[in-house]
């Protein structure tokens, strides 16, 4: 029962790992200029931390609260569109110019949005 337990955790932490990483997660941009949305909870400790981080970058961005009914109607199927995993999923998602981005790195934020300036 040790064994299976491991292997199920390994599996899991596999496919998010690939979800967040290695997962081409391209969809069809929402502006034609650059761009940076920050899909989060105000009472996120992660969100707050990415608004912050974003903000002493200098990046122009919108902030969309996932307590709106109407914020997940619009997130839920463009994250769907990028083979996105809608049913659970990390806080913060990150739109950045068409690429849906689940928590990642700082850099790789500031990579994509710089590539579309």
């Amino acid at each position: 029962m040790k064994k299976f337990m491991t292997l199920v955790l390994v599996v899991v932490v596999a496919y998010f790992a690939w979800q967040k990483y290695f997962k081409d997660n391209h969809i069809e941009p929402l502006y034609e200029e650059p761009y940076v949305i920050v899909y989060g909870r105000d009472r996120c400790g992660w969100t707050q931390k990415y608004l912050k981080d974003l903000e002493n970058e200098e990046v122009d961005l919108i902030y969309e609260s996932v307590d709106s009914k109407d914020v997940c109607d619009e997130l839920h199927p463009r994250m769907k569109d990028a083979g996105l995993d809608i049913r659970r999923y990390l806080l913060p998602v990150i739109d950045v110019n068409g690429q849906i981005l689940i928590r990642p790195e700082l850099d790789i934020i500031l990579e994509a949005y710089e590539l579309e300036e």
